[in-house]
């Protein structure tokens, strides 16, 4: 993966990646202990890391074209009553008729059998 395009999951950065490790390391442990430096070449060579954080969690980067949105048209909406939220009801000239809880004393709809605000059971 070394040299190609790639997309850093850690850190958002998109571009060329580069080997794990030291140049200089490398040659320190070739040149006083062989076998100690060719495993270290090995785990470089292993595997290609992110140039800008140096994290190893990288993706091949795969560029997706941009496909402008299409206007959608806009949905006809009809409501009834078992579609609106039941505290939306209303009669027909907007207002809406109420009566004191006779548990918690809060208002409430007169149709309603149960107390939202306290939750008591009402009679008819």
């Amino acid at each position: 993966m070394a040299g190609q395009v790639v997309e850093c999951i850690a850190c958002g950065h998109v571009g060329a990646t580069k080997l794990r490790g030291n140049i200089f390391i490398t040659i320190i442990l070739l040149f006083f202990w062989i076998i100690p430096g060719i495993m270290y070449m090995a785990w470089r060579r292993g595997g290609s890391v992110c140039s800008a954080c140096g994290s190893n969690n990288v993706k091949l980067f795969i560029p997706i074209q941009k496909v402008p949105m299409q206007k959608q048209p806009t949905p006809i909406i009809v409501r009834d009553a078992f579609q609106n939220n039941a505290n939306h009801l209303s009669n027909m000239d907007g207002n809406v008729e109420l009566k004191s809880c006779p548990f918690c004393a809060e208002p409430i709809r007169i149709s309603a059998i149960k107390c939202k605000h306290c939750g008591s059971m009402l009679e008819k």
